[in-house]
Order: structure tokens, then sequence, then C-alpha cells
């Protein structure tokens, strides 16, 4: 419910200097998203990312990511108005914005809530993947005694020069577009942790990065890996590289079906909190399940 009168205010791109304001926005009102997830997205799509900003004072009322990744795929990475400041079409113009940024392509997004998801479909015809709801896990890092701890012949390297082709051409194998500026990028971002599964052939088994989220907490995403037991060897050793204080709220994704996944996320201590739909305009996409055991978002 809106509490202030209309503002005057005008639609643009985002620019550096509000990527604090932004966060602060995201943190005010409960958004968990990675804390630097506008440094990551401007290089996949400087002109994608909006905001509303009131004219006479300068303030950033609302945000919008629509960032276009190919020639036939985008997705909404994050769509929010200040709650005092809703009720004025602030919103609608935002997404307006974003919508027709991305154009005809295929998009996907995370509903936040079912009465989110109902509006995405009934006004922008998304459709939710069927039968396939993301749960969040969450909780203080807090490991049973018989979590992974090693695995022969495997070893556990970060991202770095060397090996950065190769995990964004196994990622690619997985979701089916190149992510090379958002692998590059999360890699980079401070306060984050990755870590690399490699065998004796120098080959990628998996890749798991560990980041901090705008409400204080830590997010697993993604965790990628050949089979369940690489996958919960590199949560766990990206966990335990973490310093103290952000271990103390982590925040686990998987995809309801995915029995695996969801074994993982107890074994690090953590519970099933809530789900979330994921949504897509044209082609539903979920890339290899067996091999997905925590999502980015």
């Amino acid at each position: 419910m809106c509490t202030t009168n209309k503002p005057n205010y005008t639609i643009r791109c985002i620019r550096a200097e509000d990527f604090q304001e932004v966060r602060d926005l995201w943190a005010s009102i409960g958004f968990s998203i990675h804390k630097y997830a506008n440094d990551v997205m401007i290089k996949s799509d400087p002109n994608g990312l909006f905001v509303a900003e009131d004219i006479d004072s300068g303030k950033i009322l609302g945000y919008c990511a629509a960032v276009i990744n190919t020639h036939d795929f985008a997705f909404i990475g994050g769509f929010c108005v200040r709650p005092e400041y809703r009720g004025h079409g602030i919103g609608k113009y935002l997404w307006n914005t974003g919508m027709a940024h991305m154009g005809d392509r295929n998009i996907g997004l995370f509903a936040f809530s079912y009465k989110m998801f109902e509006v995405y479909r009934d006004h922008n015809n998304f459709t939710c993947v069927p039968d396939r709801h993301i749960l969040h896990f969450r909780g203080p890092y807090d490991p049973n005694n018989d979590i992974i701890d090693k695995i022969d012949g495997i070893s556990l390297v970060s991202i770095n020069e060397s090996n950065l082709r190769d995990v964004i051409e196994y990622d690619k194998d997985l979701c089916g577009i190149d992510r090379s500026v958002y692998i590059e990028g999360i890699s980079k971002s401070p306060e984050s942790v990755n870590l690399v599964a490699i065998n004796e052939k120098n080959q990628v088994l998996g890749y798991c990065v560990v980041l901090a989220l705008t409400t204080g907490t830590t997010g697993i995403e993604p965790l990628y890996a050949d089979n369940e037991q690489i996958a919960e060897l590199l949560a766990n050793k990206c966990c335990q590289r973490l310093p103290k204080n952000l271990t103390q709220e982590l925040i686990y994704k998987c995809w309801n079906i995915n029995d695996k996944s969801k074994v993982i996320a107890m074994k690090l201590g953590l519970k099933e909190k809530r789900d979330q739909m994921s949504c897509f305009t044209k082609k539903v996409g979920t890339g290899k399940l067996d091999k997905v055991f925590s999502i980015a978002s």
C-alpha cells in the first residue's frame, strides 16, 4: 500500500554509482539476491538494468533487471519497488520497460510467491515448470559427521585463468547456453568462495560458488557436479573456507524432484523453509537436472 504522494520520477538504465543504493533497497525489503549481482549482470547486458529515480530527490524508488543472455533467451534477474511507493504504477512502468528491452525472446524468472506467479501468468503468459518447484533450505552451517570430506582421485582448486574456460564449457553443456560473463563474474565477486572438482586427467567434474547475499546471508549457488558425492564434497569444502560470520545463515536452493540434492542440504545442517516457482514465457528449460544440485538465481 502506498504511503506517499505520486512522485515525479523517470525510468533510466542503472549506473555504477547506483549499485550500493540498490543493494540497500534489496536488503530493506528482505530481497535475498547476490550482493554483487548488478556488477555481474551489467557486463552481460549494459542496457538491461533499470531503475525508477525520483527526479526531485534522486532517490531510487524501484528496480528491474531484464538481462539479454543470448539472441533467443533473457531473464528477469530482479524486480522490486519500495513498499511506500507502490500503487503509483512505478512497478508496471519498470516491468514494461524491461519486457520491451528483452523483446520476443524466451524469458525466464523465479516467481517470489504464488501471488506473483499469477500476475506473471495472467499478464505476460509465463508458464510454471510443470511439477517442479525450487525448494529453499536455510540455516547455519552445521555438517553431519558423515559428510564427505575427500574423494580419491578428485582434487579441488579455485576457479582461475587456467581452468576458467573449462568451467565455462562444463556449465554450457549443462545449461545449454554460454554463461561466460556470469561464470567469470561470480567467481571474482568479493566475499565469494569457489571450487572446481577435477580428476587425474584435469577434467572438470563439477564446480561450486558460495556468494554473499544482500540480506547478510550466504548463498550456495550454483553447485553443479557429475554426481552427488562430488557435489557434496564441493559444497562442504566451500563452506569450510568461509569466514565464520558468513556460515551463520546459508541458503541452498534445489529442484523439489532432486532427492539427492535435498540430502546434501540436510547433511550441511540446513532445513527446508519454502518453495518457489520457475517460469518461462516459451520453451521450458531446466538443464540436466541430474547434475544440477543447487540453483543459481
